[in-house]
């Protein structure tokens, strides 16, 4: 059962669970929807931790999006020998020299790529397109000024130690060919960061709750995936022996969970057999602080208590969750949000009941809260007069309940 909080509250930059053990008595949604479960989870946003560049079992699941990720591979042996480019007497640029790294809440962040293959470019994930950059601001910053300066820098991208050189465009790794590299800045729209957590805070202001924490700390936006220009290519993704379907259509904003369950260990997270199912849970902008900062609980009168047990309802098809998710307006689009969790296999209580319907079957029941965790909040722009609620794949169009809710949608739809 998903909780709004009552009181006001100043959020520390340190102790998120200290804060929700002084909350209000909470109002109970009883809606018979998909909704949040459970009493004592743990918060997504405990005290900060830095992001690691790179890990692909980290607080926001840098890897978990299989093709939507820029890659992990591309560059070979580390090394530091300068380009044949480069010329006799090429000289490096200093750390000491670089600038601070550009704010993630910018609008316009650096993209840095390399040619993988003639006229194929791979990106450079977030954090290291940030680091390159500045020392591509240092370059070029003293190229303006008279004399020599310095062109190259040693770098570590994809894992692996490389020389770049600024005049030429290129990045060498180990004895490899130098390959071509190319700066771009990426527009993210109307959806940026800064949009998305300027929409969080007015959720939780909404919900009483004050933020004083900075975007950065209760986000790992280094680690946001982009699906909404994806196409399906036809590949299954499994996490935790369960089919993982990609959020297609869908922008996926990173939580920052790092560090935060089981004394530290992200095993949860991991991309493999070892790690836990992906699953989806659809939920109004009203109950995402409420889920986000205490966790789930769960709620009474559930449908399919006798078949699973009580517990908290989810699904591992963004499809069926987005049911769940009315269309709100926010700083004017109209978007749905769906949480995206991670669930311990084991703990999965599939929906068998031979009354449900297909739609229903698609359900997973978790009877316990610690064994569900948030990690990742979608947005996707989508009407209002496209909206289908849940109730239509339930029951149908023609149930007399449905017919009233339908008109009631057509009418709040035709009004704004």
């Amino acid at each position: 059962q998903a909780r709004s909080l009552g009181s006001k509250v100043a959020i520390p930059l340190a102790m998120w669970r200290c804060l929700w053990s002084a909350r209000s008595t909470l109002e109970a949604e009883k809606e018979g929807k998909l909704v949040p479960a459970a009493a004592g989870a743990s918060p997504a946003f405990p005290s900060a931790v830095p992001a690691t560049a790179g890990a692909a079992a980290d607080g926001s699941a840098a890897g978990d999006a299989g093709p939507a990720r820029p890659g992990s591979n591309g560059a070979a042996e580390a090394a530091v020998t300068p380009s044949a480019g480069a010329g006799r007497g090429a000289q490096y640029i200093s750390r000491s020299a670089l600038g601070p790294p550009q704010s993630l809440m910018d609008d316009g962040l650096p993209e840095w790529a390399f040619e993988l293959d003639a006229g194929k470019w791979k990106a450079y994930p977030l954090q290291e397109s940030l680091e390159l950059d500045r020392y591509w601001q240092v370059f070029q910053r003293r190229r303006s000024s008279e004399g020599s300066w310095p062109q190259l820098a040693s770098v570590r991208l994809m894992k692996r130690e490389g020389v770049v050189d600024f005049v030429e465009m290129t990045c060498q790794v180990g004895g490899g060919r130098p390959r071509k590299l190319q700066r771009n800045i990426h527009d993210p729209g109307w959806l940026s960061n800064t949009f998305f957590f300027q929409a969080f805070k007015d959720a939780l202001k909404r919900a009483g709750v004050s933020v004083e924490s900075s975007a950065e700390e209760m986000f790992v936006f280094q680690f946001n995936q982009d699906f909404r220009g994806m196409r399906d290519d036809g590949r299954q993704l499994v996490r935790g022996g369960q089919r993982y379907e990609l959020p297609i259509g869908w922008k996926r904003f990173a939580v920052n969970v790092k560090g935060q369950y089981d004394d530290g260990n992200n095993d949860w997270l991991r991309e493999d057999e070892t790690g836990w199912a992906v699953a989806y849970h659809g939920t109004s902008g009203d109950s995402l602080p409420g889920i986000l900062c205490s966790g789930f609980h769960v709620g009474d009168r559930q449908k399919f208590e006798k078949d699973t047990g009580a517990g908290i309802y989810c699904t591992q098809w963004i499809d069926v969750a987005q049911h769940y998710s009315k269309p709100q307006r926010l700083e004017g689009h109209w978007v749905q949000i769906v949480l995206q969790l991670r669930v311990k296999p084991s703990a999965i209580r599939p929906v068998t009941d031979a009354k449900a319907t297909d739609f229903e079957r698609k359900y997973w029941v978790v009877n316990d809260p610690s064994e569900i965790r948030a990690y990742g909040v979608l947005i996707r722009e989508f009407s209002l007069a496209e909206y289908i609620p849940p109730e239509v794949m339930v029951f149908g169009r023609d149930h007399p309940t449905v017919c009233q809710i339908l008109e009631d949608l057509q009418k709040e739809a035709a009004a704004q």
